[in-house]
């Protein structure tokens, strides 16, 4: 490996804490200095939020932080996510490669059913300053690179699509798993009341659902019906919570507002299908009628009539279970993960230092050599 001048300039908002944690222990061997977001600009990250102009304390955040990657001497940036990014610094010799979930103009859709107004719709044009640096943009999901497709124009070359990644060395099925008289479900989410938890309380108060053991792991969760249990304190990738998501039966997120969730990819990861809804980019991480089911609306209903086809045929839990840990496997493995990234921070390191390389080349998408389930996945 070539040596590389890397900074890494993390968030620790929402699931961009996971890719921190995840980042610092498998980047190791690059040597490159971190910067949190949340050490720079504080004060005016608050301020701003404070005032309803929270995507400009964002931008000037990492903004600050980069500053001080490029100070210890980086020459290639990694940075999460592209809420930090529209004003960082570009001087000549140094290049992002900006790891995204979702535009401005997503979120807002996604999460208020608007468009995009000011002030995010003018921090959102100053994305153009990194198109026209030739900076790489990194993607979660196809949803997410085909908007900034559509809406930056942006090239192909500098469009890869790099889906987050489970550890399938941790985060895998029990052998044996342990028999129990009754089902368990569960729900992962910090965000409750975003990621849909009330419908989840709801579901364990139904006549129906009397003999089904809930589980809400949120910090933000609160006691509820008797047979609902609640987590409050798990960590993210803990020994306890990768046990109790790999003892449960079904996974549920009603989310009303999502880009690409980890949980999901984690309940598959240990062979656990999933009823979610189909927001941002979850369609690529849950195949529905595959690997589990995805729901257009979070309602108690629909939710509901879902859980009750799983919870009556233990089979097809079983074979969606199975094709879930194929899907993880195959397209959101560390090790695909990994051979993406490292690929394109070395070509941006040869970019930067002066270098020729052949047009950037990542690995097939979506697993194009292999079916789950006699479909594609």
């Amino acid at each position: 490996m070539q040596d590389i001048d890397l900074g890494i300039v993390t968030s620790p908002y929402h699931g961009w804490a996971t890719v921190r944690k995840r980042w610092e222990e498998d980047l190791a061997d690059y040597a490159g200095s971190f910067h949190n977001i949340e050490d720079h600009a504080p004060w005016v990250t608050r301020l701003t939020t404070h005032y309803g102009g929270g995507s400009i304390g964002r931008a000037l955040a990492g903004r600050a932080a980069s500053h001080a990657a490029i100070g210890a001497g980086a020459k290639v940036v990694l940075l999460t996510a592209l809420a930090n990014a529209p004003l960082v610094p570009l001087p000549r010799g140094v290049t992002y490669l900006v790891y995204g979930d979702c535009t401005n103009a997503q979120i807002a859709n996604l999460y208020w059913g608007t468009e995009l107004r000011f002030p995010g719709s003018w921090v959102s044009t100053c994305i153009r300053r990194l198109v026209n640096h030739g900076c790489y943009f990194l993607c979660m999901s196809e949803w997410y690179r085909d908007a900034l497709r559509e809406e930056w124009g942006i090239s192909e070359d500098r469009l890869v699509l790099l889906p987050f990644y489970v550890d399938t060395d941790k985060w895998k099925p029990l052998d044996p798993k342990p028999v129990k008289a009754r089902s368990q479900v569960v729900f992962i989410g910090g965000e409750l009341h975003r990621k849909g938890g009330h419908i989840v309380y709801e579901l364990a108060q139904l006549e129906k659902f009397k003999n089904v053991d809930f589980h809400v792991v949120s910090p933000n969760a609160k006691e509820g019906p008797e047979n609902l249990r609640v987590h409050r304190f798990l960590r993210p990738d803990s020994d306890e919570l990768i046990r109790l998501t790999a003892e449960c039966d079904i996974f549920v997120l009603p989310t009303r507002a999502d880009a690409s969730p980890n949980a999901p990819l984690e309940a598959a990861a240990c062979g656990i299908p999933a009823i979610i809804t189909r927001r941002g980019g979850i369609a690529e991480i849950v195949i529905d009628g595959l690997t589990g089911s995805v729901l257009r609306e979070p309602t108690l209903d629909s939710f509901a009539e879902e859980l009750s086809i799983y919870l009556s045929n233990p089979e097809l839990v079983a074979q969606r279970g199975r094709n879930a840990r194929q899907h993880v496997e195959r397209n959101y493995s560390k090790t695909r993960h990994f051979a993406i990234l490292r690929n394109v921070i070395n070509r941006a390191a040869a970019e930067v230092n002066g270098y020729v390389l052949p047009r950037l080349r990542t690995l097939p998408e979506r697993n194009s050599t292999g079916d789950v389930g006699g479909r594609r996945v």
